[in-house]
């Protein structure tokens, strides 16, 4: 018997299977508040994932939820970010193999 679980994809919330998704975002992300912003625009919209800075000035934000979700949460990014950020792109991936994540959480 392990005491250990393997990782799962994430489990389905209501039905409907959830998805992980890979947001990098480049630009003036870092240092600006930027990582707050996207935790706060990610409760309003009842989002679960997590935000984290990059070695290389990007910003790394993991979603889990449908790509409408994710696409209207890319949207509603740069008019909800912190006012020095300026976002050049944002790059997404749909990631597999991914556990279940429970509430947002900015990383260090």
């Amino acid at each position: 018997m392990s005491f250990f679980k393997p990782s799962r994809p994430a489990q389905k919330s209501n039905g409907i299977p959830v998805e992980s998704w890979q947001l990098t975002v480049a630009g003036i992300v870092q240092g600006v508040g930027f990582r707050w912003s996207v935790l706060t625009l990610a409760k309003q919209l009842g989002l679960a994932g997590n935000v984290r800075n990059n070695a290389d000035s990007t910003v790394t934000i993991t979603l889990q939820t449908s790509l409408d979700r994710v696409n209207q949460f890319c949207s509603e990014l740069p008019r909800n970010v912190s006012p020095m950020a300026r976002i050049s792109s944002i790059k997404k991936e749909k990631l597999t193999n991914v556990s279940k994540i429970h509430g947002f959480h900015v990383l260090y």
